[in-house]
């Protein structure tokens, strides 16, 4: 089994609403998910999420926050067992116009855009989301209650 560290980031704009993207992977349903990726090698993990959300909005110079929760899972990719390990760390952000594309082939080929959640139109939705208890663990966040260590959010 393969392992994999990752960073994503918690973007919350001023009218309390997170940017997630839209992804759809072969035989899968689509997922909505918040920005970021992998660390390659020994990467620390804020540089890498600096790396992760200049190629994905290409902006590098956030104001990166506190780690705020993680996740584990592992799923099966190309025929191999993979297990993510997560970081999510909190970003305000005013609100911006997403790109429309990935620059990374790979990726944008799997991407279907990006929105601005509201906790209201996700707690009502019957899309899916990653983590699958984002409309839970959100509203703290949103609130301004940052946990003292990150909290696990599971799958």
């Amino acid at each position: 089994m393969k392992r994999r560290r990752a960073v994503r980031a918690v973007m919350l704009s001023p009218d309390k609403r997170i940017l997630l993207a839209k992804m759809q992977y072969a035989h899968r349903v689509p997922l909505w998910l918040t920005p970021g990726g992998g660390l390659e090698g020994e990467e620390d993990p804020v540089h890498a999420l600096r790396r992760e959300l200049n190629e994905e909005i290409f902006v590098s110079d956030w104001k990166i926050g506190p780690a705020v929760w993680t996740r584990e899972h592992c799923l099966i990719f190309k025929g191999s067992e993979i297990c993510v390990n997560e970081i999510f760390y909190l970003i305000e952000a005013a609100k911006f116009v997403p790109p429309q594309a990935m620059p990374d082939e790979n990726e944008n080929q799997n991407f279907q855009g990006y929105h601005w959640w509201s906790i209201a139109e996700i707690i009502g939705s019957d899309e899916v989301f990653v983590p699958e208890k984002i409309g839970f663990y959100l509203p703290d966040l949103i609130e301004g209650v940052i946990p003292d260590k990150p909290v696990e959010v599971g799958v």
